[in-house]
């Protein structure tokens, strides 16, 4: 019986050693395909560069700062986009504007690709660890959401203008709205800074209650508090640079609770979804306030 248990005990472990064998071989394998497949990409190096696929596929899809996951879907021009940015790489892209323009638009394509192949999610957490795990083609290299945002945003980001991380749309609803369009120098400064401003007078994302003294604030300028030291101190200061004299005067009081107090709004900022949410707080506030 002892022999029996032994020989059971043996032929286990050689079938778990031989299925994590056969799961790096599937990882191997894959990497070899990911690898063959960036050698066949011809790539170009301008200095500048539009993205016309991905203009269209933004002005068709995304409506009121959200975007038509479910439209978007049966569209190639998702495809076409992507095609797009495998084959541009910004390596002789010597202005700065110019290459954070670039991967800004690289990352928030690949956020719309991450949220579309999963759609109908409704929570962005919904994607696990596809931000780090999956790779996509980019100027002839591979690379994840999360290497684009860590390797190329933020070395990128300029801390004499936070306002900038205000065009980097992770594609939850607690996140920077998606744009209309591509982003591009010549407008940049005009679209960040509606960007920041629109981010901030959204109620999910700053809160002041004054019966409660309390100034709350969304954690996304938390993660982010770095880029504002310079030119705010705290991103405290820099939501408070929004707001009129009065209003200043009055949470700038010692008093006043100042924190990131209001959890991060994790629902995908989908159209549909988005409109549901809205006419559900109408309804709810109409009962409220029937008169």
């Amino acid at each position: 019986m002892s022999e029996r248990n032994g020989f059971l005990m043996k032929a286990i472990g050689i079938c778990v050693l031989a299925l994590g064998l056969l799961l790096v071989g599937f990882q191997l394998v894959g990497d070899g395909f990911e690898s063959l497949e960036t050698i066949f990409v011809k790539v170009e190096t301008p200095t500048t560069y539009r993205f016309d696929k991905y203009a269209q596929l933004l002005k068709e899809f995304v409506k009121e700062s959200s975007v038509d996951y479910a439209n978007l879907k049966k569209s190639p021009l998702l495809k076409e986009s992507l095609k797009e940015i495998a084959h541009i790489s910004p390596a002789k892209m010597l202005d700065e504007k110019e290459r954070l323009c670039y991967w800004l638009n690289v990352y928030n394509l690949i956020v719309i690709k991450e949220v579309a192949d999963r759609f109908p999610i409704s929570d962005l957490k919904a994607l696990g660890n596809d931000p780090t795990r999956r790779k996509f083609t980019v100027g002839g290299d591979k690379m994840s959401m999360q290497m684009v945002q860590m390797e190329k945003l933020q070395p990128l980001f300029n801390d004499n203008f936070p306002e900038e991380i205000f065009l980097m749309c992770g594609g939850a609803m607690g996140h920077p709205a998606i744009l209309d369009h591509p982003v591009v120098p010549d407008r940049m400064d005009k679209d960040m800074k509606e960007a920041a401003y629109k981010w901030v007078c959204d109620p999910g994302n700053v809160q002041f209650d004054k019966y409660k003294s309390r100034l709350d604030i969304g954690p996304f300028l938390q993660w982010h508090q770095g880029l504002f030291e310079k030119r705010y101190g705290t991103p405290i200061e820099f939501v408070m640079s929004f707001l009129n004299p009065e209003a200043q005067e009055t949470i700038g009081n010692v008093t006043v609770i100042k924190g990131f107090g209001l959890p991060f709004n994790w629902t995908v900022n989908d159209l549909e979804l988005k409109r549901r949410i809205e006419k559900a707080r109408a309804e709810k506030e109409k009962q409220l306030n029937p008169g």
